[in-house]
């Protein structure tokens, strides 16, 4: 669906310079040299992105691992967009911790540039890494449990995860007494 919109407006993705900004931001997370991505005929009348490589060799995105393919998707979508408000559900998904400390500190960045970013994580590692970095900011960590039908919330400070984390509680299995 994402890379649908991109197809529709990919000459202003790559007048806008958006293409070759995401390509390169990459490419150093995966010890690449990516100059571009770029459309091309890929079975009959389809076509799909490719990242374009300094040697010349083009590498379809869709061959890529799931964590730059999604990365790739979502940074293209921001740069066309620019939202105000950013979601994103399982941002961990995928992620080696290299990359997840990208994204912790490309969330940081937006924060600071006035965007309200909501997301959503199983992971302990992702929660402490992200909101590690943008702790100064305005951050809430809401946990949340849905039973039978009805949602419950309880709003916790990464102060309070890890003071749970020493106490040797996993706030992910200790929903039920903690809300």
């Amino acid at each position: 669906m994402g890379w649908d919109y991109i197809r529709s407006v990919w000459a202003t993705v790559v007048n806008s310079g958006a293409s070759t900004r995401v390509a390169r931001t990459v490419s150093r997370l995966v010890h690449e040299n990516y100059l571009d991505l770029t459309l091309e005929p890929f079975f009959g009348d389809e076509v799909a992105p490719y990242v374009y490589l300094d040697d010349g060799r083009r590498v379809r995105v869709g061959d890529l691992g799931d964590g730059v393919r999604g990365l790739v998707t979502l940074m293209l979508l921001y740069e066309l967009v620019k939202p105000g408000v950013l979601l994103w559900d399982d941002v961990e998904a995928h992620m080696n911790p290299r990359m997840l400390l990208f994204v912790a500190r490309w969330v940081a960045d937006l924060v600071d540039k006035g965007v309200q970013v909501v997301l959503s994580t199983h992971s302990i590692e992702a929660l402490r890494t992200i909101a590690g970095l943008v702790e100064d900011k305005d951050v809430r960590i809401y946990l949340l449990t849905l039973e039978r039908g009805v949602l419950k919330s309880k709003g916790l400070s990464l102060r309070d995860v890890e003071e749970l984390w020493k106490a040797g509680i996993d706030i992910r299995v200790g929903e039920p007494y903690l809300l």
